[in-house]
């Protein structure tokens, strides 16, 4: 696919700043219908017209196109559990187990976690029906999975989701998937970079000596303006903003390197994957990529900036996993 393509282009292809952030113009063209009528569906986009994150991660080249989903469509574009009822909000407190890739598959990958892992399940749908693995979800908003007795969510305690976590463990064990898939890694509260909090090791410790292997995730960068506040990046771009003004310096939002990598070391069956390549260049995380958006909010992925990441979430879990060729 396309990391194949790539390899047979002749000559190097040089990812300039002006190729990356193509678009921003269009970016800020309203939705054509009232706000709470938006509906996003841009599992269809051409790849060739908008690659994404394949223009940072294999030097795919940019067509000028409008930005999709544009900046007053994209809150909408959700991952499929939000839209399927598959999230557990804030107050809820059942699991809801959605099933995804292909059903009738022998493997299972359990996607656990708050809405950081659930944004992965847009790729994982993907790969499970391409390589023959079922996905089964396991998520709650605000709710990484942790051995925290006393979560907080937005500085207020979030006890719902200590109880949560308690339960669900013990249900992903029972289950006994292939593999669970999380994100392990967040932005220091406060300060600037990422972490991976001792609490989030603790569960993953749990899966391992319960025999389940654990892919993990680095979480995204949540866009920061200089003085900490946060940065919503449709809410800038609907104001006029660009790819620049509207991204964010990639020291400000993340360690100089991936802070779970060195858990992963004492861990065989923990495989660590960090796809910030594909977000950010080495010193900048821009708004609109590849003619998509990035952010469908203040700090989740769009669903469609997160399918142009499937090819290479697919070859790091191949060569994690080994359950099939390296190549997607």
């Amino acid at each position: 696919m396309w990391a194949r393509c790539v390899s047979g282009v002749t000559s190097v292809l040089m990812i300039t700043t002006a190729a990356v952030w193509i678009g921003t113009e269009s970016a800020k063209q309203p939705a054509d219908v009232g706000a709470d009528d938006v509906t996003v569906t841009t599992a269809a986009l051409n790849p060739v017209e908008y690659p994404g994150a394949r223009t940072l991660l294999y030097g795919v080249p940019v067509i000028p196109r409008p930005a999709q989903p544009n900046a007053f469509a994209v809150f909408k574009d959700f991952p499929e559990t939000s839209t399927d009822g598959f999230m557990s909000d804030f107050k809820d407190p059942a699991i809801h187990v959605g099933r995804y890739g292909d059903l009738r598959a022998r493997r299972t990958v359990a996607l656990a976690g708050g809405s950081h892992a659930e944004m992965w399940i847009t790729a994982l749908n993907i790969l499970g029906k391409r390589h023959g693995f079922k996905v089964t979800t396991y998520l709650k908003m605000g709710c990484p999975l942790s051995t925290d007795p006393k979560p907080t969510v937005v500085g207020k305690p979030y006890p719902q989701c200590a109880d949560w976590n308690r339960r669900v463990w013990a249900r992903i064990i029972k289950d006994k998937p292939s593999a669970v898939f999380t994100t392990t890694t967040r932005p220091r509260d406060g300060g600037t970079g990422d972490w991976t909090p001792p609490d989030y090791i603790n569960v993953y410790d749990k899966f391992l000596r319960a025999g389940i292997p654990v892919v993990g995730v680095r979480d995204s960068p949540w866009p920061k303006y200089p003085n900490g506040r946060t940065l919503d990046t449709p809410i800038c771009l609907q104001k006029g903003g660009n790819a620049q003004t509207c991204g964010t310096p990639r020291a400000r939002v993340l360690s100089p390197t991936d802070p779970a990598a060195p858990m992963a070391v004492s861990r065989p069956r923990l495989h660590q994957i960090d796809l910030t390549r594909g977000i950010c260049t080495a010193t900048f995380c821009p708004a609109i990529v590849g003619n998509i958006i990035v952010y469908k909010d203040w700090h989740h992925l769009s669903a469609s900036y997160i399918r142009s990441l499937t090819d290479e979430l697919g070859i790091r879990m191949a060569l994690a996993l080994r359950w099939w060729p390296t190549r997607p």
